[in-house]
């Protein structure tokens, strides 16, 4: 009987790592997932009751508690606020890195672990991070693969361009390490994961008193209409979601015109031409996408749920550090190819 592949999956989040082993289709098991966010924690317990799931500081974690688990694979999303770009770009010099620095010290001692899989921010690619991480790996017999891959590569109709690290002490049969791949290497067919095109798929039936709340107030429109990113259902594409999402609204994500059968255009040059009188935008509905619909967007399957007790700012701040679990699916699949 073939075993399941153990998984220690650090910085968990709200499962999106476990989610993408599930959706790979491998016979996988989350032998400890670790995170000290308690927001998040709550809901990766709320969904995975049965997984050893700790709270802990990850500087924590010793080589020997960890060998004892007999992980094969380490999946892991390291804090991402060193290398953002409207961060400080403090890169190893940020607190926030010392857990990771933690694990590059203990990595020659994780006796089992044979494959890694990473995930972080455009902008990783060109840290001091980055590359005391692959000093280590080299040193340890690691080969690697190093990714920029939006869902889009997927057909997915949301831009999320993220940094990914593969890598396996056995050999990758594509690419190299000197190049930084844009799409998935021609020998990995990611067909059978595509998804819908357009945004309607994605999207819920909301009854009124939803739709209600998922309005952007005319106090929003009237301040941010013309830098709003604006898509219908028959959108093909839209923006990437943050953790500010729904608290600023310019570059956080895109809006929704919920009524389609208004032209936008006729709509908006009667606003300017009123002197902007957003009356002339109510017909429209424009409202934000609801968690479930980030949720969908980001490849979260439909079992996946908040408890009742989370509010929508706090999932729409958990979806905005979580990851595109198709992405990170197909890049799993091809992690563990022999």
């Amino acid at each position: 009987m073939e075993k399941n592949i153990r998984i220690l999956e650090l910085y968990s989040g709200i499962g999106g790592m476990h989610y993408a082993a599930e959706s790979s289709g491998l016979k996988s098991e989350v032998v400890l997932s670790v995170d000290i966010n308690t927001s998040a924690n709550e809901v990766y317990r709320f969904n995975f009751p049965k997984t050893n799931q700790k709270a802990r500081n990850i500087e924590s974690l010793t080589s020997k508690e960890l060998n004892a688990l007999k992980p094969d694979v380490l999946m892991m999303s390291p804090p991402c606020q060193p290398f953002t770009r409207v961060g400080l770009k403090l890169d190893v010099n940020d607190p926030r890195c010392s857990s990771f620095l933690h694990l590059v010290d203990i990595i020659s001692q994780l006796a089992t672990i044979n494959h890694i899989l990473m995930e972080n921010v455009v902008g990783f690619e060109t840290s001091e991070m980055r590359d005391i991480f692959i000093k280590a790996l080299k040193e340890n017999s690691f080969h690697f693969r190093e990714f920029l891959l939006s869902p889009e590569s997927l057909n997915i109709p949301n831009s999320r361009t993220r940094y990914f690290l593969l890598a396996r002490k056995e050999q990758f049969s594509f690419g190299s390490e000197d190049v930084i791949l844009k799409e998935y290497p021609d020998t990995i067919s990611p067909q059978s994961t595509r998804m819908e095109t357009k945004l309607q798929s994605y999207l819920e039936d909301l009854n009124d008193n939803d739709l209600t709340g998922h309005l952007l107030s005319e106090q929003t429109l009237s301040k941010y209409v013309k830098v709003l990113d604006v898509r219908q259902e028959t959108s093909t594409s839209s923006c990437c979601f943050t953790k500010a999402y729904t608290h600023y609204a310019e570059g956080t994500g895109s809006v929704l015109q919920h009524n389609n059968t208004e032209s936008i255009d006729i709509q908006f040059t009667k606003y300017i031409n009123s002197g902007e009188d957003v009356c002339h935008l109510r017909g429209l509905q424009l409202r934000y996408f609801t968690p479930r619909e980030v949720a969908n967007l980001m490849g979260f399957p439909v079992n996946f749920s908040f408890p009742t007790s989370t509010t929508n700012k706090t999932k729409y701040r958990l979806l905005g550090n979580s990851l595109n679990v198709k992405v990170v699916a197909v890049l799993y699949k091809m992690l563990m190819a022999k």
